[in-house]
Order: structure tokens, then C-alpha cells, then sequence
């Protein structure tokens, strides 16, 4: 599958704070990632694809906590080509790469996020506590395809929280929402925003990373794309909880604990060699 949009091939440079940012507090921001130009050929695909394949159709009153925080669509790389092009840009892979310090990173999945107009909160959480991988060098790119001013919300992160590793076995809700925000408190982890962000700018940020959002209380869709790297050569790993084991079925499909996540749904999107 390939599309006709504006190349997104070329090798990004990272600025040396960004990855000091990055190993130090858990996450970065790049700005003007995406052009506007480019973002005018790839919005749409992306929006038009996400409203496609997007299963939640209840009003948002009718949801919980987690469904009220965003309408969430993964794996559209594989149902549109524009989308695809975007998923597997090696611009966007040669920066998660860089902020790790890795030879090459592979495609976990991509995932819409579209916080609607009057959608809640997203609770704190832990991305990797889903993922059934032996290593830490995950790292989660997050680009709005529309500008987020401050009262439409962009991320918080937890800064530092990466270097504590698993904080609890918590599915994104209330219930890790409470216990998050306590461990934060405890621990007096800063937080930072980033925001507010123009369409095309991106954060990073580590598996492990601590992170929530606020509501949207404007009659703005928050469009956000999503797309999550993993260094080239990590391995699955025995599930050891249900979400693991939803996660091993969904995205690492013809791979078995042990083996190398490197099957057809993980796709080696940059590596440093390859000119």
C-alpha cells in the first residue's frame, strides 16, 4: 500500500537537548514536525479514515471515564494509503530513534485520538504496561493535526517518571487516575504540558512515562494522531496480564513470546545504516 502524499523520507535531525529532555524527564516536544503544506494532504486522510473505522457511537454521556476521554481508532495504517504513508514516514521514525539512542525502531501500532468537543479527561497512565516487550526503549509520538491552544489541553506529563518503571498494574481509568495521581504527589514529580502546540508539532515520550489530559470543554475537535516505535530488535515476552495478552494477539500477530517482535505488523520503519 502507498500513497501520493508529500515525501516524508527524509531523516529529521535531533537537537541534543531534545534528547537530554528526553532522557532526563521522559519526554520531549519537536515543533513544525509537519508542515502545513503536508498537513493539508494528510489531515483529512487521517480524519476521514478515523471517522471510517471508529466503533465508539454512543452520545458521550452514555460512556465511562475512559470513554469519554477520546474517540480512539488504531491501525489505520492499513486502510488507507495516505495513512500509511504517514505511519511508516522515516522522518517521524528517525527522531523516536534518535531520542532513544538506537540503531533502528519498528512500528508497534498507530492509534486516532480525537478528544471530542465536551470529552473528559484522560486519566493518568502507563503506556507499557500493555505492551509485551523485553525492553524499555518504547517511545510514543503524539501530533496534533490541529492547533491546541491551552484550554483545549494537550498532554501533562510526569516528568522523571520513566526512570521508576512499572508504578502499578492500572488499566487507564478511574481507578488509575487515583492512584497516579497519588503517586505523583508522594513522589512531587513536575509536571509539564508543552503546550500549546500548532498542528504539526509533536511530543515524544517513554513507554513508561507517566501522562494524562485534561477535558475539553471547547467546541473544537482535538485531533491527534498517534504512532508508537519500539527499538529494532527487542523480543515478545510472556504475557503476564490480560491487556498483554490482547496486545500480543492485536499487534505483534505471528510472533510468540521469545521470538523477535520483527512480523509483517511490525514493519522496521528506520535504521541508521540503511542510507
Amino acid at each position: 500500500m502507498s500513497g501520493s502524499g508529500p515525501s516524508l523520507s527524509d531523516v529529521r535531525p535531533v537537537d541534543a537537548r531534545w534528547c537530554d529532555e528526553f532522557r532526563r524527564d521522559g519526554h520531549t516536544v519537536v515543533r513544525g514536525l509537519l508542515s502545513a503544506d503536508e498537513l493539508s494532504v494528510y489531515r483529512p486522510a487521517i480524519e476521514q479514515a478515523a471517522h471510517r473505522h471508529a466503533w465508539e457511537r454512543r452520545p458521550l454521556d452514555e460512556r465511562d471515564t475512559y470513554g469519554k476521554a477520546f474517540l480512539q481508532v488504531p491501525n489505520l495504517w492499513q486502510h488507507d494509503p495516505l495513512v500509511h504513508q504517514f505511519v511508516i514516514a522515516r522522518r517521524f521514525a528517525s527522531v523516536a530513534a534518535q531520542l532513544l539512542g538506537v540503531e533502528g525502531v519498528r512500528l508497534y501500532h498507530d492509534q486516532a485520538l480525537f478528544k471530542e468537543p465536551g470529552g473528559g479527561h484522560t486519566p493518568w497512565h502507563q503506556d507499557q504496561h500493555y505492551w509485551p516487550l523485553d525492553t524499555d526503549s518504547t517511545v510514543t509520538m503524539w501530533m496534533p493535526l490541529v492547533d491546541v491552544p491551552l484550554e483545549i489541553g494537550g498532554m501533562t506529563f510526569a516528568s522523571g517518571s520513566h526512570r521508576l518503571g512499572d508504578l502499578g498494574r492500572w488499566q487507564i481509568g478511574d481507578a488509575s487516575e487515583e492512584h497516579f495521581e497519588h503517586e505523583v504527589q508522594a513522589r512531587g514529580l513536575p509536571l509539564v504540558q508543552h503546550g500549546p502546540f500548532a498542528a504539526g508539532d509533536a511530543t515524544f515520550h517513554a513507554g513508561w512515562t507517566l501522562h494524562r489530559a485534561p477535558a475539553n470543554p471547547t467546541s473544537t475537535m482535538r485531533s491527534v494522531m498517534t504512532v508508537i516505535y519500539f527499538a529494532d530488535g527487542a523480543r515478545v515476552v510472556e504475557p503476564d496480564h490480560a491487556h498483554r495478552r490482547m496486545d500480543l494477539a492485536l499487534w505483534l500477530r505471528g510472533r510468540q513470546p521469545g521470538e523477535l517482535a520483527d512480523g509483517d505488523a511490525n514493519p522496521l520503519l528506520y535504521h541508521r545504516a540503511q542510507p
